[in-house]
């Protein structure tokens, strides 16, 4: 048996299993789709095909937090690290931000569809540097750019079936290269105490498999629109004012995001909706190595496929 970081293939006796697929892609600007890496674990059973596939650029896409869809259950820690540079003294300069994305995640999947329970899972570590720039062009509006790059690792795969004497099978391991680009517009207005922000994202992301791998690949667009307010809670904690927000994210993509699902026909999902909250401060902040920070918690539904998530600010 043999598998890639992008593909594995289990063939076990009686019944067989496992991975799942998430094809979604996000694209605006010019940089390119690119070929995005599905990991892909097909097994026989009795005559018939179980085929469940996980997409790796969704998984880092979505940040800290926890999916479910058709028995896979995906679990992402993902921790960014920021520094942002200005590009010159005034106070409209241009903005260099540099993000460093450290992530961990586990998959794991478990059908009963072909009878005996099979049961599969598999871990991840990824480093995703991203750069994005940010360009004022009004007081109330920015553009940002933006470009990533990095590399993933999956590692303690496995795959079994309840009551057979085959026990426990090994996966094997592989490197992964992730990409993305995109961009974003930012629309900040103030009402009194209100702030009132519009987002909007097109963008794109895949990866490639490092090795001799033949794998598919795939990739996947994304429209997003979103909006927030925040407002302070009239508390002042050591010259920090605490402020609270709520926000609304509307995701489309295109094509649809497609999951194969054990004994019936593949789940598209065409959009998604992301109710959130999160509390920071009113006023410019530092917090160790984090500017302006905030912590929240969001919930995305739509098309079978639910989530719920660590928020660390208005994504756009």
């Amino acid at each position: 048996m043999k598998r890639s970081a992008k593909r594995f293939t289990t063939f076990l006796r009686g019944t067989r299993g496992w991975w799942l697929v998430y094809g979604v892609w996000l694209g605006l600007v010019l940089l390119g789709a690119a070929p995005g890496l599905v990991q892909k674990a097909a097994a026989q059973a009795n005559g018939r095909q179980l085929d469940v596939q996980v997409n790796l650029p969704y998984a880092v896409q979505f940040g800290f937090g926890s999916y479910d869809v058709g028995g896979l259950s995906v679990d992402v820690f993902r921790v960014p690290v920021q520094h942002t540079f200005a590009l010159g003294p005034n106070e409209d300069a241009w903005r260099l931000a540099l993000t460093g994305y450290l992530g961990y995640g586990h998959f794991s999947f478990e059908s009963s569809v072909l009878g005996p329970k099979v049961t599969a899972s598999e871990d991840f570590v990824f480093v995703l540097p991203q750069a994005e720039l940010q360009i004022p062009l009004r007081r109330w509006w920015t553009v940002k750019p933006y470009v990533a790059a990095g590399v993933g690792r999956t590692f303690n795969g496995s795959a079994a079936v309840e009551g057979t004497s085959g026990g426990e099978f090994h996966v094997e391991e592989g490197f992964v290269f992730l990409y993305a680009a995109g961009i974003s517009n930012l629309f900040e207005f103030q009402l009194q105490d209100f702030v009132l922000s519009v987002g909007s994202r097109l963008a794109a992301a895949g990866d490639a498999t490092i090795g001799p791998s033949r794998s598919p690949n795939t990739n996947y667009g994304t429209l997003q629109n979103g909006l927030e307010v925040r407002h302070p809670l009239g508390l002042d904690v050591k010259g920090l004012v605490p402020d609270v927000g709520v926000s609304f994210i509307y995701y489309y993509f295109f094509p649809s995001a497609k999951f194969s699902l054990p004994g019936e026909s593949p789940l598209e999902v065409s959009n998604q909706f992301e109710f959130g909250i999160n509390i920071g401060s009113a006023k410019p902040a530092k917090l160790w190595i984090f500017n302006n920070p905030r912590i929240g918690v969001s919930y995305r539904f739509g098309d079978g496929l639910t989530g719920v998530r660590a928020q660390f600010g208005f994504p756009f």
